[in-house]
């Protein structure tokens, strides 16, 4: 009888020790889960970041090549700023 108990109390400790190993692991689990999911966001912004510098650079070098001596020519970089500054305002935005 005794033998018996010495292998159900065996049984029962290991039992414990694993139900115990299976929270920790299972709420480390849910932590790196909530991680992925932050850089996975963290990543997404910077993506939209990159895509507007782009934007603004190539609108910077557009704005750069145009002679500003004619009437249409100072219109279009008026408009090319004023996109720049829209383009700023939305980065300002994500950013916050």
């Amino acid at each position: 009888m005794t033998d018996i108990r010495l292998i159900l109390d065996s049984i029962r400790e290991k039992t414990e020790r694993l139900v115990h190993k299976n929270r920790v692991l299972d709420t480390e689990n849910r932590e790196l889960i909530q991680k992925i999911n932050d850089l996975e966001k963290s990543l997404n912004l910077q993506r939209e970041t990159i895509k507007d510098l782009e934007e603004k650079n190539k609108l910077l070098k557009i704005a750069h090549s145009i002679d500003s001596e004619t009437d249409d020519k100072k219109e279009l970089k008026l408009k090319i700023n004023e996109f720049i500054r829209e383009i700023d305002k939305t980065m300002s935005l994500l950013n916050d």
